[in-house]
């Protein structure tokens, strides 16, 4: 397994090999095709994270923490993703929800520490319950529903596909309210073997297919007032917090699919160094054209790691999450297209061995299209972009007939 294919790109990103070892990696490569085979996490591959305390990566040091900057938990989850890309996405969702509790109690300051402190010092695994069905990529709303009750709320839906559901000890998760005055967004913490709570292993896809993303189903589920963490209206994305956690899910999940376009490389040089080409008599690895082929897919790559290694410095030296939001969302807009196309092309490259089971490449290439589906996702991100770009308001929900669009033009006046 070769942690540096490119020769320069260590360079790129700080040394975390005290948070994720070389030898620990070499372990966590060996269960990564049955894992994939079985479309379950390795158990044997959590457990060795947990042994490395890598569960309270983010978190500060003064709660037990190991206190690594967003730049460092990029780095890692690249190193961990050349080993095992369907764990690594995984355990990104824990790493995403642990990001954003760190941001939100670095800006309120509030007790939210002892969450933070029981997953450091406990080990503590988080299934990040985000994503659902039917939002269209939207990062701010949801539909799962809570109504209030006796010291908290009563929660009900269903979330899918949420990474480790069957494995993790707790779950984070943002649930939509109608205060009467309008919808809220809560964002809470929970038990998985709270009552009200099933996982129903669902998860059969094509690719990161060790990933464990399985359904969460949510039935009159009680949420204790202590365990909601962040809260906002529904569709508010100035909000910093909110800002700086899709900032860490845009950048870490980016570098994980980073991570894969890093072992096709490693595994196309393999194979092409022993693919000869019989009527010139040389490997496929000496020829100019397929040099051609892998230094094209390099370019882009590198370009990416180099964006998102700066944009997380930017974060972790204390500009402002909503500056560098566009940014970040861009860098996964292009990790999209350019880490399915970088897999494909080295596939090509390297022959119908590439297309074989026995080859690494066939299983990197279906981990690699996953990307295409992590909210934000594609229109949203570019209506974003687009609207950003042309001065207009910009949200990540889609408005594609501009109702809400129309509404703060005519609020501020620029719609007359």
């Amino acid at each position: 397994m070769d942690l540096h294919p490119y020769g320069t790109g260590a360079a790129i990103w700080p040394d975390v090999a005290r948070f994720l070892p070389d030898e620990l990696l070499a372990e966590i490569a060996v269960d990564a095709p049955t894992a994939d085979l079985d479309g379950r996490p390795a158990a044997k591959s959590l457990e060795l994270l947990r042994t490395a305390d890598w569960p309270g990566l983010p978190v500060p040091s003064e709660f037990q923490g190991r206190g690594a900057t967003l730049q460092e938990c990029c780095a890692g989850q690249l190193r961990l993703a050349t080993a095992d890309p369907a764990l690594a996405i995984a355990v990104n969702m824990h790493l995403f929800s642990v990001g954003l509790m760190v941001e939100h109690w670095r800006r309120r300051t509030d007790v939210s520490w002892l969450l933070l402190e029981a997953i450091a010092a406990q080990r503590r695994l988080l299934a990040s319950a985000f994503a659902e069905p039917n939002l269209g990529g939207s990062v701010s709303r949801s539909t799962l529903l809570a109504r209030p009750a006796p010291d908290g709320y009563l929660v009900s839906g269903t979330k899918r596909p949420c990474s480790l559901a069957a494995e993790a000890d707790l779950v984070s998760f943002q649930v939509e309210m109608d205060t009467g005055r309008g919808r809220d967004v809560m964002v809470a913490l929970l038990p998985t073997n709270a009552p009200g709570l099933t996982v129903q292993r669902s998860w059969d896809a094509l690719g990161m297919r060790g990933s464990g993303s399985d359904t969460l189903v949510f039935t009159d589920c009680h949420v204790p007032e202590e365990l909601v963490f962040y809260r906002a209206p529904a569709g508010d994305e100035d909000d910093d917090v909110l800002a700086a956690g899709v900032v860490w899910f845009s950048l870490t999940a980016s570098a994980c699919y980073l991570g894969v376009a890093r072992a096709a490389v490693s595994a196309a040089r393999q194979l092409l160094a022993r693919g000869v080409l019989h009527h010139l008599g040389v490997e496929r690895a000496r020829v100019p054209s397929y040099q051609g082929v892998v230094g094209a897919q390099v370019a882009s790559l590198l370009t990416l790691e180099a964006a998102c290694a700066q944009l997380a410095g930017q974060l972790d030296a204390g500009v402002a999450p909503q500056a560098v939001l566009p940014a970040c969302l861009a860098v996964k807009q292009q990790t999209m297209d350019v880490v399915p196309a970088a897999v494909g092309a080295l596939a090509e490259a390297c022959g119908g061995v590439a297309y074989s089971r026995l080859a690494p490449l066939e299983r990197l290439w279906r981990d690699a299209q996953a990307v295409r589906f992590h909210p934000p996702t594609r229109l949203p991100t570019l209506q974003y972009l687009g609207r950003s770009a042309l001065g207009l308001p910009a949200h990540l929900d889609l408005d594609e007939n501009a109702p809400r669009l129309t509404e703060e033009l005519a609020r501020t006046g620029e719609g007359e």
